[in-house]
């Protein structure tokens, strides 16, 4: 079956600096698209492990019409098609229709997973890991897939961590049961645990790692 990504075509065709609610809208409406339709597939043949979206973070850049400063931390990429996965040095994007020789590119940074056992991923890197790792005994690279509809209630728009917001506009997006399951009084909460080798024991010790992120 032939996944259709037209709604990641060119979805802010025609937006200009001053279009900034339109923007935003379209980014909502993609948003609420990839949570309820949407996964990335990793691994083949009766091995397939799925990871729904649980927050994901919008970045694009057109050099005619788009030019917020924060256009600037966007990637560029070089003739990605729309729907394609493009790994970076801060993690994985979903990538719009991409053609970098014309000043048009982005996509959509994966912030956060859920697994088909319900375990979340959080981080962008820690994501990337995760969907490499599950899919290093197949022969095909990770995708974005739509088997089933699973409805999903979406928070945000919510600004975008770590990056200024003097010219920018909310564009996060997050599953509301990750925004309570993680979200603690002072904006910290353990997150997951991650094995490491203890050299002196010669066996696995655990640390402990916190993500922070919905700050206010």
């Amino acid at each position: 079956m032939t996944e259709n990504f037209d709604f990641l075509k060119n979805p802010f065709e025609g937006l200009t600096n001053e279009n900034k609610k339109e923007f935003q809208n379209k980014c909502s409406e993609i948003a609420e698209n990839l949570f309820n339709n949407f996964c990335i597939q990793c691994g083949e043949n009766g091995e397939e492990k799925y990871y729904k979206f649980a927050e994901i973070e919008f970045y694009y850049y057109n050099k005619e019409n788009l030019n917020q400063k924060w256009n600037e931390k966007t990637y560029p990429r070089t003739n990605k098609d729309a729907g394609d996965l493009f790994f970076h040095y801060s993690g994985v994007d979903i990538c719009f229709d991409s053609k970098f020789d014309n000043g048009i590119f982005g996509g959509i940074l994966i912030r956060s997973l859920k697994d088909n056992q319900g375990k979340y991923i959080t981080g962008p890197s820690v994501c990337m890991l995760e969907i490499l790792n599950a899919c290093s005994k197949s022969e095909r690279m990770p995708k974005l897939v739509s088997p089933k509809k699973e409805k999903c209630e979406i928070g945000g728009p919510i600004e975008r961590y770590g990056i200024e917001q003097k010219d920018d506009l909310p564009l996060c997006f997050y599953d509301k049961n990750l925004f309570e399951k993680y979200t603690s009084k002072d904006n910290y909460k353990e997150t997951f645990e991650n094995a490491t080798w203890d050299y002196a024991k010669k066996s696995p010790k655990k640390i402990i790692r916190y993500y922070k992120r919905f700050c206010k």
